[in-house]
């Protein structure tokens, strides 16, 4: 036994909830590999499907950080849908990577099996063309002119406003592919196999966009970062369809 496992054991051993519980599964990196001083150890318990609370927290257990998510079956299928929604598979992920330790009903290697088909599911239905809609192009013109103006005028949180625009317009245009966006693995979608295989990533579609997203990422000078954000700006426009400020307006019904 490992010694992150009799940790683990010891934490369990003294859980308040043990009588409820059904399962455990232990994912993240010290189940997929490299785990550095900074990880914790993500475990999921599941619960007896008659519960009706769920809980959440963390131990320091010898010195290792236990993150522990305890939930019923049902719940967890709730998440699984959740995330889906929000074009995520951070839930998934976790059962699909995780490692069963306790399994009393069968109902954790169900939810592994459910986790894997649901990303074969979602990779295999969605269409890689980049679609975004008009008002999120306005936002990605708005979000560069903003840039271009603290740039020229100097201004001393340029590098906040860059690290910031940039987050957004990552989540633009991975939700216009279709794509899960995670921003601690960005890197795995372009460069990384590694981290590819560790999130379950797929490549982007298209390498010259994701050449730019690496350069973004990695941009040292003000001058380097305005550059080539705006020409990954340009080049996710074009990808689209184009944008004209110009003229640029929405018509829609009042709310209510």
């Amino acid at each position: 036994m490992s010694a992150w496992e009799k940790k683990l054991q010891a934490f369990l051993a003294t859980f308040a909830h043990a009588k409820d519980m059904a399962g455990v599964l232990v994912c993240g990196s010290y189940i997929t590999g490299n785990p550095t001083a900074h990880s914790d150890l993500d475990v999921h318990i599941l619960l007896d499907n008659a519960v009706t609370y769920r809980e959440r927290g963390n131990k320091i257990v010898d010195g290792l950080l236990i993150e522990y998510f305890a939930n019923p079956y049902k719940q967890i299928l709730r998440y699984f849908k959740e995330d889906l929604q929000e074009k995520s598979l951070m839930c998934q992920t976790q059962f699909a990577t995780g490692k069963i330790l306790l399994d009393k009903t069968g109902e954790v290697q169900t939810l592994k099996d459910k986790a894997r088909e649901m990303i074969a599911e979602f990779y295999a239905s969605r269409c890689s063309d980049l679609q975004i809609s008009a008002l999120s192009k306005y936002f990605l013109w708005d979000m560069r002119d903003d840039l271009q103006d603290a740039y020229e005028n100097r201004r001393a949180d340029f590098d906040f406003l860059y690290f910031t625009r940039l987050q957004s317009l990552l989540k633009i245009y991975m939700n216009g592919i279709n794509l899960p966006y995670e921003s601690k693995a960005i890197l795995g979608n372009i460069v990384d196999p590694n981290l590819r295989e560790k999130y379950l990533l797929r490549e982007l579609p298209d390498e010259n966009t994701a050449q730019l997203i690496a350069r973004a990422l990695t941009a040292e000078s003000k001058a380097e970062k305005l550059a080539v954000y705006e020409q990954l700006t340009a080049q996710i426009l074009t990808q689209a369809g184009g944008f004209d400020i110009d003229g640029f307006a929405l018509y829609s019904g009042v709310d209510g």
